[in-house]
């Protein structure tokens, strides 16, 4: 059985627990706990089910350095709305226990928790290429990583997304997921995309017509309001490109050897009673114990 590499989609995972069906928490003294909460089940769920060979999560990455996706469209993720102000703190709890455990925290200022996902995806593909990575999202964005090796994993359906499944439940590959998310935009981050062609109706056309430009460039057997839309794309078409591909080349600081599962509940012992997650605590020793070594 071959070696496993799964990595954490953080902000997007903590925020699924933020917004879980789960009554408000708080710690002894007050604090909000509820995301750190249903986040740590979920790494502990992860771990006892998947006993992965190595973890790691990736976060965004902070203050400084330069986005240059902002920097290339100013207008880019514009629409969403801050964090809430009792999430920031529990981002911070669940960085630090996560750190404390021992398992890597990854973050590099200018860049999103994708980019150093696939940076990783790239480096462990030349480096190591039996290793099996599971990247732990549910995010659409990730599909142009996917291959034989590389699947979207969802710890909250227990579900796999490889490449074959990939085009199967949605109708294109990973080599197609950038064109098809040319033509669709993404209204989340407030990318454009062609008014009136979804994810689906992008997915058709890609196959027919191999890539966003080939769509622009038969632009005359599309529908009459499909052909108007897309011309009118087409000045945006290479800043859409530029914001919806993932880049590879991220100076990460990524080791594989630094991601062994090594947890150490004895460290992050304080941290933990200090939030009343004892609970959690003897979860997490008890899979700790259970381990293989």
């Amino acid at each position: 059985m071959n070696e496993t590499l799964f990595v954490i989609d953080g902000l997007s995972q903590i925020y699924r627990a933020y917004y879980a069906p789960t009554p408000p928490m708080t710690s002894p003294s007050g604090e909000p706990t509820k995301a750190t909460h249903v986040f740590l089940n979920m790494l502990a769920g992860l771990i006892r089910d998947r006993w992965p060979d190595y973890l790691a999560m990736a976060l965004e990455g902070g203050e400084g350095g330069t986005d240059f996706r902002r920097e290339a469209y100013p207008a880019y993720k514009s629409n969403r709305s801050p964090m809430p102000d009792d999430l920031r703190p529990q981002v911070e709890q669940i960085e630090s226990i996560v750190n404390t455990l021992g398992i890597p925290v990854l973050r590099l200022p200018g860049f999103e928790a994708d980019d150093l996902m696939a940076t990783i995806v790239e480096r462990m593909s030349a480096k190591e290429p039996e290793l099996d990575i599971y990247l732990v999202s549910a995010d659409k964005d990730l599909r142009q990583l996917l291959s034989a090796k590389t699947r979207l994993f969802d710890p909250r359906k227990n579900t796999e997304l490889d490449a074959e499944a990939l085009f199967d439940q949605h109708g294109y590959t990973p080599q197609e997921a950038v064109e098809v998310q040319i033509l669709a935009g993404d209204s989340t981050d407030n990318i454009p995309g062609v008014r009136g062609i979804g994810m689906k109706t992008a997915a058709k056309l890609i196959r027919e017509y191999g890539s966003a430009d080939g769509v622009l460039a038969y632009a005359d057997a599309l529908t009459p309001k499909q052909q108007e839309n897309v011309r009118t794309f087409a000045s945006q078409m290479q800043l859409t490109r530029r914001l919806v591909t993932l880049r590879r080349d991220a100076p990460l600081g990524f080791r594989l050897e630094d991601c062994v599962l090594d947890l150490d509940i004895d460290a992050a012992q304080p941290l933990l009673e200090t939030l009343g997650l004892t609970k959690l605590r003897s979860n997490l020793a008890a899979l700790i114990a259970g381990l293989p070594r």
